[in-house]
């Protein structure tokens, strides 16, 4: 009885049907051979990319996001308070050198912070993170009200409001950090929403403030000290990446096959960015570096245009359209930029036509940048400040410093043909960096697929092969059970695993006739990947903050996160236990895990509770001794 019980084990095995792995792991939650295992990710609640999971709509979608109103205020508030102050709230393109030469004042200090962060790899705390942009706030307004003050006590000179703009821009610029460090790990759609929802109330906040005159300056700076309110509710309310929402697997967001798919994507779309910031930089200043006055009609036809773009972004993304936030946001902003350069021409005694396209442009790389430093947060090991102060670097660094460089140098001022080819120029450039990029990641995902394709094929013959033979072996076994049972080698076998019947000492007819466990196909499904992956630009990679990093913890945080990936397949923990799980392993307390993952503690005790409930383990030490026994 207990070998045909046996026999109908295996059997079920090699269908792809049984329990438990032969090496004694639990089975995964794949169940059938050949199932394709769920991904799981390091960001938030990730939504399966597939029609079977349509987005909710109505009052449902509303309910859903409503936690992140909060934030999202936030967010246009600090916006509105930079522009209002630096940027003249838009009644022209910009200010001039008072915009990107007070600029480049605030991005030397920031990466004097950026380089102090990235050397000493320093991690902010909670409470450090609420103290900074408490502070923040407050001097941002301070620094808001002072301009107009400065003009209505008659003490106004250049380089008090030139320093006063620079001061405005770094502290709204820490402000915005913190609102996008809060969103850091949601996934793909979340993100879309909240920093485009944020750009379009902020335009139109911007937009009022610029009809208003001087008492626009009083309006930008209480909207600027509502983001305390803001800040409290938001605490309140769970965190974006607490909200499923869909992924592509084309997408910054999403993992199409390997991570460092998606780190190529991050520093392609970097490097793009900053070369397309230096068209922006010259357009904003078209042709001699001076500042371009909207007319009524023409600031109108802006503020529409960026608000119908972020409509028309969002409305995509929620219908789950693919390539919106990559290859698709590209050719938007590559088309804007051509658009201005052409109307430019087209009408010379009118710039402000081309203004409309060249500010929309600008805004439109706004909340591109701020999705992809979100995108940063949640990929990479740095503190998520280390990546705000780089993309903020990287886009303005570049674009102020092509608008400084238009003023003062003269050969480029009065030459519109050498402007014009050199816009042209970054256009083409940025537009190969970026696609080029992107068809060279679709290449190798393609090439790992069909590889590992073949691999899994092989794996199945492998499998079938060794099935067929179990199958006579058990036929020889059956026919002759009496002898196997008084075989003295059975006896002494060691037992198949957790699906073998008997134990060291007992009798093991299986194992003496040659029956032999099928092993799983997925079983090294990802091991192959992380083989196959090319290592890509390190240099590049290292300096965005994208490597795993190379120190002994940095190497123990990244194999402690695979071991809870990997148990969160085995025992279907939600992505969020699985974060909470890879911190806890590490040995850190559960204060200390609800900090790093901007959770209560309370909620991080209930995280821990489910996972003991859910693999049925008691402790911590038994939890790292079925990692090193289970997970590679």
């Amino acid at each position: 009885m207990r070998i045909n019980e046996a026999g109908d084990s295996i059997a079920q095995r090699a269908q792809g049907q049984g329990g438990a792995s032969a090496s004694g792991q639990p089975a995964s939650a794949s169940g059938a051979v050949g199932a394709k295992p769920s991904a799981r990710t390091r960001t938030g609640r990730l939504a399966p990319d597939d029609a079977a999971h349509p987005m909710p709509t109505g009052m449902k979608l509303l309910s859903l996001y409503i936690p992140l109103i909060p934030s999202i205020l936030g967010l246009c508030f600090a916006r509105t308070g930079l522009i209002v102050a630096g940027y003249g709230s838009y009644t022209h393109t910009d200010e001039g050198i008072f915009t990107d030469g007070s600029m480049l004042v605030a991005l030397s200090f920031m990466a004097v912070i950026l380089l102090i962060i990235g050397t000493r790899k320093i991690r902010l705390k909670k409470r450090t993170t609420n103290r900074i942009m408490r502070t923040c706030v407050a001097l941002e307004a301070l620094c808001v009200l002072l301009l107009p003050l400065a003009h209505i006590a008659g003490a106004f000179w250049p380089n008090v409001h030139f320093w006063l703009c620079a001061a405005v821009t770094f502290f709204a610029s820490f402000a915005i950090f913190y609102w996008l460090r809060r969103a850091r790990g949601c996934g793909s759609t979340t993100a879309v929403l909240y920093v485009f929802s944020a750009l379009a109330i902020s335009e139109v906040e911007i937009y009022v403030c610029s009809l208003i005159g001087t008492y626009g300056f009083y309006v930008a700076a209480a909207l600027s000290l509502l983001q305390f309110p803001c800040m409290l509710s938001a605490r309140k309310d769970k965190l974006a990446n607490d909200i499923e929402s869909f992924t592509p697997n084309d997408d910054f967001f999403g993992f199409a096959t390997t991570l460092l798919s998606s780190k190529r994507f991050l520093t392609a779309t970097a490097t793009s960015i900053g070369v397309l910031s230096i068209v922006d930089g010259f357009l904003r200043g078209y042709p001699d570096g001076t500042p371009i006055a909207f007319q009524p009609a023409t600031r109108v036809a802006y503020g529409l245009l960026t608000i119908a773009i972020c409509v028309i972004v969002i409305s995509l993304m929620m219908h789950k359209r693919k390539s919106v936030m990559t290859v698709g946001m590209f050719i938007l902003l590559e088309l804007f930029a051509c658009a201005a350069l052409v109307l430019y021409a087209a009408f010379p005694d009118m710039p402000d036509i081309g203004a409309v396209f060249t500010t929309t442009l600008n805004a439109l790389l706004v909340a591109f940048t701020w999705y992809i430093i979100i995108a940063f947060m949640s990929f990479g090991w740095r503190d998520p400040y280390y990546y705000a102060l780089g993309g903020w670097i990287v886009w303005l660094g570049c674009r102020a410093i092509a608008r400084v460089t238009l003023i003062n140098v003269q050969s480029l001022s009065t030459n519109d043909l050498l402007i014009n080819a050199i816009m042209g120029t970054c256009v083409v450039i940025s537009t190969q960096v970026a696609l080029g990029q992107f068809l060279k990641v679709s290449q190798m995902e393609a090439d790992e697929r069909h590889d590992l394709h073949v691999r899994r094929m092989e794996r199945l013959e492998k499998q079938l092969s060794r099935a067929q033979a179990n199958v006579e072996a058990l036929t020889i076994l059956k026919n002759n059970a009496g002898e196997y049972s008084e075989c003295a080698a059975c006896a002494n076998a060691a037992p198949m695993g957790a699906g073998a019947a008997g134990a060291v000492g007992t009798p093991n007819p299986l194992q003496c006739a040659g029956v032999m466990p099928i092993e799983s196909v997925d079983q090294d499904e990802t091991a192959d990947e992380s083989r196959n992956a090319q290592p890509g630009s390190k240099h590049g990679m290292r300096l965005m903050g994208l490597d795993e990093g190379d120190s002994i913890a940095d190497i123990r945080k990244a194999t402690m996160r695979d071991n809870a990936e990997q148990m969160g397949k085995q025992f279907l923990l939600s992505d969020r236990e699985v974060e909470v799980l890879a911190l806890y392993a590490l040995g850190w307390t559960q204060k200390r895990v609800a900090e790093e993952l901007y959770i209560s503690p309370s909620t991080a005790h209930a995280h821990i509770k489910r996972i003991y409930a859910k693999t049925g383990l008691h402790s911590r030490q038994e939890i790292l001794d079925f990692m090193d026994q289970y997970t590679s």
